[in-house]
């Protein structure tokens, strides 16, 4: 059988996904790449059996399985989620999201009420940093574009995976990997794994290709695969992840 798989198109997927665009892994599977939002509608819509999705969608739909043990998560900073900021945080008034992560946008909700003191109005943009700052005060990013964007207007850059830490002490889980309801999740779960465990044998040829692709300095890009991105997660990513939901689920009740 081969399955559809839907993963994002960012630089930190590559551990994950790129054994499966090898001869021996296309074999099992073919990988569709999209925004986190896009990939979980096409889960929805039965257009994928798994898909590697913002953490948010398994609050949002809690009947859905997730691979267990993986995911992609950090333990203080993550470099790729940032709130650029032409004021001070707690005087932020107007957010402009990049709202392909539904996790980092609410995220963003969270730590601006509750660990800022802030309540300011949001609304969607596209990825552009300067377009965004136009209009709003500040403006979150994410992804490739989130790890490497400057701005000389943004006097404060805030890592959102920092500020998480400091404000409770947890990692953070960025996204599962979620799977259909249909879907057979022994196969699936084991054909992650294993596309998992060659990306970490082969990381130093991913580091390299991915600098390439993406035009990120290679140490910038080294650091971030080997020392900040986490894809083996056990309790305490688990017990950010329980946190995370709890913050969410409360936002939702006000």
């Amino acid at each position: 059988m081969r399955f559809r798989v839907g993963s994002v198109p960012y630089i930190n997927a590559a551990p994950l996904t790129r054994w499966l665009e090898t001869d021996a892994g296309a074999r099992y599977a073919e990988v569709v790449y999209a925004p986190p939002s896009e990939l979980a509608r096409m889960l929805e819509q039965g257009a994928l059996d798994v898909a590697l999705v913002s953490s948010v969608e398994q609050f949002r739909r809690p009947e859905t399985r997730f691979v267990p043990g993986l995911a992609i998560a950090s333990r203080r900073e993550v470099l790729s989620v940032r709130l650029f900021s032409k004021r001070p945080i707690a005087q932020v008034r107007l957010v402009a999201l990049d709202a392909s992560s539904l996790t980092s946008a609410a995220l963003t909700r969270i730590l601006l009420e509750r660990a800022y003191g802030a309540f300011p109005d949001y609304i969607p943009a596209s990825p552009d940093l300067n377009a965004m700052l136009q209009v709003a005060d500040a403006a979150l990013l994410i992804g490739d574009l989130g790890m490497t964007a400057q701005h000389a207007e943004a006097t404060e850059v805030v890592d959102l995976g920092a500020a998480w830490h400091d404000w409770t002490g947890l990692p953070f889980v960025w996204a599962l990997w979620l799977m259909n309801h249909d879907a057979p999740a022994e196969p699936l779960t084991d054909l992650l794994h294993t596309a998992y465990q060659w990306g970490e044998a082969h990381l130093d040829a991913i580091i390299e290709a991915e600098s390439r692709r993406a035009g990120i300095p290679l140490e910038l890009c080294r650091r971030y695969l080997r020392e900040v991105m986490v894809y083996e997660v056990d309790a305490p990513f688990l017990q950010g992840l329980a946190r995370f939901r709890e913050e969410y689920i409360r936002g939702l009740d006000r």
